[in-house]
């Protein structure tokens, strides 16, 4: 085989090789994708968790101050009734008073805080559920995975060992360039030349579209054992063999 037939060899081979990878590949992130959302939904559910537990702590200790207050106003009242001078009446009824306003301020707060638990319970219930659906669709997502494994895994191991052998049959420094441009190219690492107009040598690239000088033509005429690159896009060049037939016989 010439080089060019080699390398149109590789690229064939390739294509099928990032083709079934790219299939998996797809599986994969998104079986990642909904993975990574049922963490985060996941995480969700810990900080409501978390916010509802610091909630229902500070409820038992304004419960429990609000117990301290009670007995307080309590006392109060006992000193209120036992009290023998109106100055002495008078400074105990004005604290019992500030007491009791203390302890609707924090009735008012126990209230508040209650209120923040319904609602830290209401988005649980809706956060779980969102767990539970999403936990479904990756379940999904996982079997499809595992399916199309089993669809293509044996024909991608068979079209991985053939593209190492086809690569074995490009010399080194010829599949460094291959393998750099199908990188960059997403696998186009080689354009077709298309004829624009033969009377007038008009040739382009048939990846970028750019024209080529004639004398790349006429190096893949040639059968030169190298690449010829587009000056543009620096894809691998090859000329289809009734092209190359037609040119041959002008």
């Amino acid at each position: 085989m010439t080089l060019m037939e080699c390398l149109l060899h590789l690229n064939q081979v390739d294509a099928q090789v990032r083709g079934l990878r790219s299939r998996l590949e797809s599986a994969q992130r998104y079986l990642d994708a909904q993975t990574r959302q049922r963490d985060e939904l996941n995480s969700a559910v810990s900080e409501l968790q978390t916010r509802r537990k610091h909630v229902r702590a500070s409820i038992a200790n304004l419960e429990t101050e609000m117990a301290g207050i009670d007995e307080r106003i309590e006392k109060l009242r006992n000193e209120l009734n036992s009290a023998e001078t109106n100055k002495q009446y008078t400074a105990i009824l004005t604290e019992l008073n500030t007491v009791k306003v203390r302890r609707a301020d924090v009735e008012d707060h126990v209230l508040q805080e209650m209120e923040s638990v319904e609602s830290l319970d209401a988005q649980l219930e809706q956060a779980r559920g969102q767990v539970t659906e999403r936990e479904k669709i990756r379940g999904i997502a996982e079997q499809q995975l595992a399916e199309r494994r089993s669809e293509i895994g044996e024909r991608l191991g068979e079209l991985e060992a053939e593209r190492a052998q086809a690569a074995a049959a490009v010399p080194s420094d010829v599949l460094q360039v291959f393998d750099e441009m199908a990188y960059i190219f997403d696998g186009e690492a080689m354009a077709e030349v298309n004829e624009i107009n033969r009377r007038h040598r008009e040739y382009a690239c048939g990846a970028c579209n750019i024209h080529l000088p004639f004398e790349l033509v006429s190096k893949l005429m040639g059968g030169v054992q190298s690449v010829v690159r587009c000056a543009s896009c620096q894809r691998i060049l090859y000329m289809q063999d009734d092209l190359r037939g037609a040119l041959a016989k002008k």
